[in-house]
């Protein structure tokens, strides 16, 4: 199978590049260079692109040169307070950079695997939220990725777009970028200190391997078309019970800097993933104590490698 992903260089598309490659044709557009990712060998295995989704030009360009017969929409502005900053980029990405990637799906007959958010619900008060909840998004974040999940469901219904959309939650794992557990722990590592905004937001937490198998498995199966998921784990927890495993598992001491909960953030959110384990047959399997091992001792050996930079900047 031939499949276009676009921001496949970054965190999440690391990850399904190297579930892909061996048996499908990998192209990537990304806005980024291809140097930094030499150390996976992405390079000699996968065909890069440079461009940016906002470009409706170089979209089309792209989409017609290799005609994939899937597309995994990765591409986004992400971060709650990146967002919140810079609505004008946020929507601009998140949103006209949709509409062109959906609107070239339709023109080549692509599948589009749309990868939104659990910031698309915002707070909610059931324990266990489905997806056919309301969408009331808290956020400049959630509310382009709800917005971007309409801009599918009405290609699909006026142009008969086949798609899958998949509501990750807060995804960790080695290799990530500057959010949640990574930043955390590559903080307290250089710095010796961790933040901790807020401390009772409920969070779920699922593992970087485990979303790219999925986004893998949509890829291939026929049951997912038109459907939205839920992408997951049975791991919830509170902002301070996730710093405090963090420092349970460093070795070194760590002081815990507490500040308010930043404008934006989710205070309660909990999935309900009946609907991907009985379509796909599919639990993600990493539980959380091992997924934050992986990814700490990655970050213990970034660090020690790195001569004392701040690779993290």
């Amino acid at each position: 199978m031939k499949v276009l992903l676009t921001g496949g260089l970054g965190f999440i598309g690391r990850y399904v590049i190297m579930k892909l490659v061996g048996s499908n044709s990998v192209i990537v557009l990304s806005r980024n260079s291809a140097e930094k990712d030499s150390e996976h060998n992405m390079a000699a295995q996968i065909t890069i692109e440079m461009g940016d989704v906002k470009d409706a030009s170089r979209v089309k360009e792209v989409m017609k040169k290799y005609h994939p017969e899937s597309v995994v929409h990765l591409a986004a502005l992400t971060g709650i307070r990146k967002c919140n900053e810079n609505p004008s980029l946020a929507f601009m990405t998140n949103l006209l950079g949709t509409y062109n990637v959906v609107m070239e799906c339709v023109a080549n007959g692509s599948k589009l695997i749309f990868v939104s958010s659990r910031e698309v619900y915002g707070d909610t008060a059931t324990t266990s939220t489905r997806e056919d909840a309301p969408l009331i998004p808290n956020n400049v974040y959630g509310v382009t990725k709800m917005l971007g999940e309409r801009l599918v469901t009405w290609a699909s219904s006026k142009y008969n777009l086949d798609y899958t959309i998949l509501r990750l939650t807060n995804v960790y794992g080695p290799r990530g970028d500057k959010y949640n557990i990574q930043a955390m722990t590559w903080r307290a590592l250089t710095k010796g200190r961790i933040q901790m905004f807020g401390g009772n937001q409920i969070m779920n937490l699922v593992y970087i391997e485990d979303v790219a198998d999925v986004i893998g498995r949509c890829l291939t199966s026929p049951r997912v078309s038109r459907e939205i998921f839920n992408v997951g784990s049975n791991d919830n927890m509170s902002v301070k019970e996730l710093v405090s495993k963090i420092v349970s598992q460093l070795s070194i001491p760590v002081k815990i800097e507490k500040a308010s909960m930043r404008f934006g953030e989710t205070l309660n959110f909990r999935p309900n993933l009946e609907k991907l384990e009985k379509t796909l047959g599919y639990r993600c399997p990493t539980d959380f104590s091992t997924g934050l091992q992986k990814t700490i001792q990655w970050y213990e050996e970034l660090y020690r490698n790195s001569n004392g930079q701040d690779l993290m900047k």
